[in-house]
C-alpha cells in the first residue's frame, strides 16, 4: 500500500469528488476510509471501502488525503494521522504558477486561483470557485462556488458557501461562516456567521 497509490479518508461524496479528481489526474486510488458501516464492504467509482478511519495508523509513508468537507473534522483527522499527504487538483482548474499550496489542499474541477495566492494545509477550493490575485486562505477552509475577490484573507476552517462573494481586501476570521449568497462587504471577526447582501452576523 506505501507505494502503490493513495488512500481517501472520507466515502461521501465528497470523497469521491476527490477520487474522481485523482482518477483524472491518472493517480490510482487504492481505496476509502469511512467509519460509515453501511459503507463497509462497497464500491464507489468501482473503488473499494476498504474499512473505517478508526483502523488506520500513522505511516509517513502512506500516501492520503482527507475527502471530507467537514472543516473541523478535516481538522482532527490531519492531526490525529501521520500520513503523506497529497493534493488533488482537477486537470481542469487552472492555478497560476507562483500560487503556493499547502498538503493535503484539494482544487476542484473548473476552481481558478489567481497570481500571489496562498493556500493552507487541507484546504478545499470547490467547483467553479475563484480566489483572485494575493489571497490568502487558511488551513482547513473551504472555498465553495463563491469568488473571494483581490487581497482576501480567509483564516483557519472559515466555510465561505454557495454563490457568496467577498470584496476586496476583506480579512474573514478563523472558523467563520459566510452564507450561501452573501456579499461580504467589511471584515468579518472569528467565530462568526454572517449572511445577506451586505453581509452581517446573526
Amino acid at each position: 500500500m506505501k507505494d502503490e497509490g493513495v488512500i481517501i479518508i472520507g466515502a461521501g461524496g465528497h470523497g469521491t469528488v476527490v477520487a474522481s479528481i485523482l482518477l483524472a489526474s491518472n493517480i490510482k486510488v487504492l481505496g476509502y476510509y469511512d467509519d460509515d458501516i453501511e459503507k463497509q464492504g462497497k464500491t464507489f467509482l468501482e473503488i473499494p471501502v476498504l474499512g473505517k478511519i478508526s483502523d488506520l495508523v500513522s505511516d509517513s509513508k502512506v500516501k492520503a488525503i482527507i475527502g471530507i468537507g467537514n472543516n473541523k473534522r478535516r481538522k482532527e483527522i490531519a492531526q490525529k494521522f501521520d500520513f503523506d499527504w497529497v493534493n488533488a487538483i482537477h486537470p481542469f482548474s487552472w492555478i497560476s504558477p507562483d500560487v503556493n499550496l499547502g498538503k493535503g489542499t484539494i482544487v476542484c474541477a473548473g476552481a481558478i486561483i489567481q497570481a500571489g495566492s496562498t493556500l493552507g494545509d487541507h484546504v478545499v477550493i470547490n467547483t467553479k470557485a475563484s480566489v483572485d490575485h494575493d489571497c490568502i486562505v487558511g488551513n482547513y477552509s473551504h472555498v465553495a462556488v463563491a469568488h473571494l475577490a483581490g487581497g482576501v484573507s480567509v483564516g483557519e476552517g472559515v466555510f465561505v458557501a454557495l454563490n457568496s462573494t467577498v470584496l476586496p481586501l476583506t480579512n474573514v476570521g478563523d472558523w467563520s461562516i459566510v452564507g450561501a449568497g452573501s456579499v461580504v462587504t467589511k471584515d468579518v471577526l472569528p467565530n462568526k456567521t454572517v449572511v445577506g447582501i451586505p453581509a452581517r452576523p446573526i
